[in-house]
């Protein structure tokens, strides 16, 4: 795992502003070369839509799993091509702000002016509207539901 993945922990309450920009946690953001990519996708347990934030390494962490886990040749090229696809190039903005294009924010219901959060995830970070956030976790912390492993 790289040093990238580790620096996500937390959940962070933000709101975007009126041009659809949310502030981006200082130790989140992608040191300096680095590029950022945006998809649409939706949480894996919930299936609720959300915005997966990632650097090019955790491009090539998803673009590994398909090379393990796929053996045949034209499969294997399907999943990568539409990986690429579902990706968006992004930037911050000097102030650590992202802009979400109007596609994307309109995926994951995420509104101007609108309360939002921003969630820790293994090679990326997630961009949920605030109602998703509430209807998948019901709020901060982990419900006993979750906690099959004993670890929170």
């Amino acid at each position: 795992m790289s040093d990238q993945f580790q620096q996500y922990k937390g959940t962070y309450p933000y709101k975007t502003d009126s041009k659809n920009r949310v502030n981006v946690v200082p130790s989140w953001r992608p040191q300096p070369g680095e590029n950022l990519h945006l998809m649409a996708s939706f949480d894996k347990k919930s299936e609720l839509p959300i915005i997966k934030v990632m650097t090019d390494e955790g491009v090539a962490s998803r673009l590994r799993t398909v090379d393990e886990h796929v053996t045949d040749p034209g499969e294997k090229a399907e999943i990568k091509s539409e990986l690429k696809r579902n990706l968006r190039d992004a930037s911050l903005n000097d102030q650590g702000r992202l802009l979400i294009p109007k596609d994307f924010a309109q995926h994951a219901g995420i509104e101007a002016d609108a309360e939002v959060y921003l969630l820790a995830g293994d090679s990326h970070f997630e961009v949920w509207n605030k109602d998703n956030y509430n209807k998948a976790f019901g709020g901060l912390g982990v419900a006993p539901s979750r906690n099959k492993l004993g670890i929170f």
